[in-house]
């Protein structure tokens, strides 16, 4: 009976061990669909640039990214995703074009990692992206900012 019960209980908690590890951000696959679920939800679309193996990205997506995807509150919902921007992996842009992650994150001017953007229903960018990654200790603050702006936007 024990040993059932130590199952159940690491089977149920798994998903927060692996979220402490590194736990991906789901990858943008089909902006245009995305775009529809933010207006539906009325939800703002946030928006990760990063590179495999880099250091910063993995920061940003662990320490200030992923605790907000799991946040389930209705007020504080977000459409996060995640483009690499160096893949060649299918993405469907806001316009329902077929591109790829690299090709999309050059058409918005993307060159560096990481970069967080809020962007809206048609793709355009909501306020300034986040580009880098801040030591000073703001870049919660200014991350914030750019989701509260982004909050406002999608809710006119």
């Amino acid at each position: 009976m024990r040993t059932r019960r130590a199952v159940l209980i690491a089977t149920a908690l798994a998903p927060w061990a692996l979220a402490g590890a590194e736990s991906p951000l789901p990858a943008a696959t089909d902006l245009q669909q995305l775009a529809a679920e933010s207006g539906r939800l009325k939800a703002p679309i946030v928006l990760l640039f990063s590179t495999p193996g880099c250091p910063y990205c993995r920061e940003v997506r662990r320490n200030y990214l992923v605790p907000r995807s799991a946040d389930l509150a209705p007020t504080s919902r977000l459409l996060l995703r995640e483009i690499d921007i160096t893949s060649a992996d299918p993405l469907f842009d806001f316009e329902g074009r077929a591109t790829t992650q690299a090709r999309f994150a050059a058409s918005l001017g993307v060159q560096v990692v990481p970069v967080v953007m809020a962007v809206d229903g048609r793709g355009q960018p909501i306020g300034d992206p986040l580009v880098g990654l801040d030591r000073s200790g703001f870049y919660e603050a200014y991350l914030q900012k750019l989701i509260d702006g982004a909050r406002q936007q999608v809710g006119r």
